[in-house]
Parts: C-alpha cells; sequence; structure tokens
C-alpha cells in the first residue's frame, strides 16, 4: 500500500489538521494474516522524507518514491533490489504541472512546478498494452521516455499490461494488481521477473482467473495508494476481476 504525500510532511502544526499515513498504514497492517505479505513503507518513506518522493502539483510519488516501495517489497520476497545509484536517470520533464493544479483550478498550484524523473531499467524488455476493445500496442521499453508527464511509466492506467524481459528466469512470473501509483513501481520488477502482469481493475472486463489460469505466477502484488485501497470502489473493482 503506497502512502500519500502527507506522510512526509513533519511540522506538528501542519501534521495534526490531516491524516496520519503512518497510522493508517499500521492500522491497515494489524488485521492481515500470515499468508498475505503486507509490506508496510511507513518506516522507509519517514526515513526518505527528505527526497523528492512526491510530486508538488500532482497527488502521485516520483519514481524515486516508487523506487523506495520496490526495494521494500523485493526484500520481503526474499532478492536484493538494485540500488537506485546504479540506474541511469533521465529528466523527462523540469516544467511539470500534474493533477492537483486540474482537481483545483488554484493558480497558486500552478505554480508548483514539477520535474518528472526516470531511473531507466538496466534490462531491455518488450510492453504489450491494451487498451480495451481488444485494441493494443507493442513497445521496445516500459518506460516513454519522449513522454513528459506521469503517463510515461508503462504508458499511463490501461486495463491489463503484459511485460517480458528475456533476460530473465522465464518461470519468473509476477502479477500486479494496481491504481496509478503502481505504473511507476511496475518498471523496477524488470530487473527481476521474466514475466510482469499488470491489471487495473477500474478499467478491465475479465475474470482474472480464467484469463491467466495458464501463467504461474510467483507473486501476486497490490499495488495501490492508501486513500483508494480504503473505499467502497476499490473493493467493488476487485470484485469485478472474479466475476
Amino acid at each position: 500500500i503506497g502512502p500519500l504525500s502527507t506522510i512526509t510532511i513533519t511540522d506538528p502544526a501542519v501534521a495534526k489538521q490531516i491524516s496520519d499515513q503512518g497510522s493508517i498504514l499500521d492500522q491497515m497492517e494489524e488485521p492481515v494474516t500470515d499468508n498475505v505479505n503486507f509490506v508496510n513503507l511507513k518506516n522507509v518513506f519517514l526515513e526518505h522524507a527528505d527526497e523528492y518522493l512526491f510530486f508538488r502539483s500532482d497527488h502521485h510519488w516520483t519514481h524515486r518514491g516508487a523506487y523506495y516501495a520496490y526495494s521494500e517489497f523485493i526484500k520481503s520476497v526474499g532478492m536484493t533490489p538494485v540500488p537506485i545509484d546504479s540506474l541511469e536517470m533521465k529528466v523527462l520533464n523540469d516544467g511539470y504541472i500534474g493533477s492537483m493544479y486540474n482537481y483545483t483550478g488554484d493558480d497558486r498550484v500552478g505554480r508548483f512546478f514539477d520535474t518528472v524523473e526516470a531511473y531507466l531499467p538496466t534490462k531491455s524488455c518488450t510492453m504489450k498494452v491494451f487498451f480495451g476493445n481488444d485494441t493494443y500496442s507493442e513497445w521496445d521499453k516500459c518506460i516513454m521516455t519522449d513522454y513528459s508527464n506521469y503517463v510515461a511509466f508503462i504508458c499511463g492506467d490501461n486495463p491489463y499490461t503484459v511485460i517480458n524481459v528475456p533476460e530473465n528466469p522465464q518461470d519468473k512470473s509476477v502479477l500486479v494488481i494496481k491504481d496509478s501509483f503502481g505504473n511507476a513501481f511496475v518498471t523496477y520488477l524488470t530487473e527481476h521477473y521474466g514475466n510482469i502482469v499488470v491489471i487495473d481493475p477500474r478499467h478491465a472486463d475479465m475474470n482474472i482467473h480464467d484469463f491467466y489460469s495458464n501463467y504461474q505466477f510467483d507473486d501476486i502484488v497490490f499495488m495501490v495508494n492508501s486513500s483508494s485501497a480504503n473505499t467502497q470502489a476499490w473493493y467493488d473493482y476487485l470484485a469485478s476481476l472474479l466475476s
């Protein structure tokens, strides 16, 4: 579960006026049974709170923020995360104005220019993105470096996406069920898995058990922000994947 940007706020006067993201994550972890791997991101985000983890004009985390979610997940399943400093970083846009300006229409938000940074995978991959109505496109990358916004990561929100990494073991597969926070997260998984299947239940229209019965997934990951995860709508989306 990805925390919202308010987790990085340390000013007590401001913090008392907003929801405590760390507490929310702890409460979500409490009822989780032993056969579910709940990766609590509270501590790692507090540890790196002074870094550029979230956009100022957009509700998403940055690619660096997504990296820390990836690193904690990968460690939790017994693998070693690639050091972020070993990845080539490319600036896609240094004048980005994101979703919060569109949501609020507040000119003050329109003056918060963000930088869209992408940490490029070390391994080549192919990506097939399905848009619905049997239409799809294919690329030889999972980060669209010619895009200048958050859609650069796996081409944004789509019903489902399949990424293949020839260099990785082809019998090592992962299923990611996500909202838009998962887009930036998924790109790092190319360092470990041969096959990555991504489903956005807000847009998908399928029974995932029937659709992917031939896959032998090593891991199934739910990557969604803490606000979405605590809504009835999200549970309804998930239920639709099994109907």
